[in-house]
């Protein structure tokens, strides 16, 4: 064999390995962190960009702010005439609809237009518009992406969905915000506008379908066989929820915030004094709003001094958040508080508003199995199930709290 032509292939030894081993570490982190200045760069110039749309002055500072799980959030701060101004600014998430957006702009200015002063509100570009688009380009394929330009609240982000520990004062307001909200928006004409998503009695009809599709995926990790091992158990709890049509007729149908968490208010001195994120407000049944803020505000993420666990509502702030939601409603006096229909189904409303958070978590994690974190998305789902059982056994308290307000 002439081996005058040829490659010879060495051996490396060991030594050898581990520095290329090392060399290869250092290039993958020069990589991303390339990577990730381009896309801040990127980010910041796509800010600057959607600006030219308004008349709010010359960009100085652009800051990401961090907390949300669908859009990208910016503080900015302009400089006109002189003087220095600041804006929240939206990315929207892939894929939104004009027509949702719509829904959802429109919903914030007719609230602070009826008694909601406390809501970030729309900036108009200068066609009039609440919202810009963006073109992106990637691989000859152009996509476009939406911008809005909110009023920067102020007040403090003291807590997230992850640490809902109001103090009893700041429940007490938290829950006036939400029957304010809901009363300044009981005449809201929609005028056809609707989110993709289904209304959520009509959602747990079509969520065992759904979730028995997610339990088929091939996927072999720890969250995958968590979820496939209690399947059973979620499709029993959204068998439970069994409100007749009669009833459900006679609950209030509203705008619905769909995401009010203790990370979407600011605070100060005790009161909630601001109030944002309206992505997925829509018209739905008053009470699953109500119960959808309990799931996300009156729960333990750990064990607490007063003995709740990880997955256990706190029952005492249930109480207190019910109490004042009806007083401020009664205060108020347009919008009706809960009514009795709502109080006997409201047991059955809380287990609903669990699996809808449960298909959250879900329905994100198996949209982009790739690129989540497998741990953290078994901790969600894992908190969500302790919680669905122990809704399960506490039904009688529930209903209790419910005929004492």
């Amino acid at each position: 064999m002439d081996t005058s032509r040829m490659l010879k292939l060495t051996e490396l030894n060991t030594s050898q390995l581990f520095e290329l081993s090392a060399q290869n570490e250092n290039l993958m982190n020069i990589a991303a962190e390339f990577k990730a200045t381009v896309d801040l760069a990127l980010l910041r110039n796509q800010v600057v960009d959607a600006f030219a749309f308004y008349d709010l002055g010359e960009v100085k500072e652009v800051y990401q702010i961090f907390g949300g799980y669908v859009n990208t959030s910016f503080g900015v701060y302009t400089e006109k005439d002189g003087k220095k101004y600041e804006y929240f600014v939206r990315k929207y998430k892939k894929g939104i609809q004009e027509n949702e957006m719509e829904l959802e702009h429109s919903l914030i200015d007719f609230s602070i237009a009826n008694g909601l002063d406390i809501a970030a509100g729309l900036i108009r570009s200068k066609e009039g518009k609440t919202f810009v688009k963006l073109p992106e380009s990637y691989h000859g394929q152009v996509a476009y992406r939406y911008f809005a330009v909110y009023d920067f609240l102020e007040g403090e982000d003291k807590y997230t969905w992850l640490d809902p520990y109001l103090t009893d004062e700041e429940f007490a307001s938290y829950a006036g915000v939400m029957a304010t909200l809901h009363n300044a928006s009981r005449n809201y004409d929609p005028k056809g506008r609707e989110r993709v998503e289904p209304k959520i009695l009509d959602f747990l009809k079509i969520l065992p379908g759904i979730f028995k599709e997610y339990s088929e995926t091939d996927i072999h990790n720890k969250f995958h066989s968590f979820y496939q091992q209690n399947l059973d158990d979620i499709l029993t709890a959204i068998g439970r929820v069994n409100i007749s049509d009669a009833d459900a007729a006679k609950m209030p149908r509203n705008p619905v915030h769909c995401d009010y968490h203790p990370g979407n208010v600011k605070f100060r001195d005790g009161k909630v004094v601001g109030i944002f994120d309206f992505d997925w407000a829509k018209i739905d049944v008053r009470l699953f709003d109500v119960c959808f803020c309990l799931v996300y505000s009156c729960c333990a993420w750990e064990d607490l001094p007063d003995g709740s666990r990880d997955g256990d509502l706190r029952l005492d702030k249930c109480r207190i958040f019910l109490q004042n939601y009806q007083n401020k409603l009664k205060e108020l006096g347009e919008l009706e508080p809960l009514n009795e229909t709502e109080k006997k189904h409201f047991p059955a409303m809380v287990e609903a508003a669990n699996v809808y958070l449960i298909n959250w978590c879900l329905s994100t994690y198996y949209s982009d199995v790739k690129n989540y974190n497998v741990y953290e998305y078994l901790a969600y789902l894992t908190h969500q199930i302790k919680m669905m059982h122990w809704i399960n056994a506490h039904k009688a308290d529930f209903a209790e709290i419910a005929a004492s307000i």
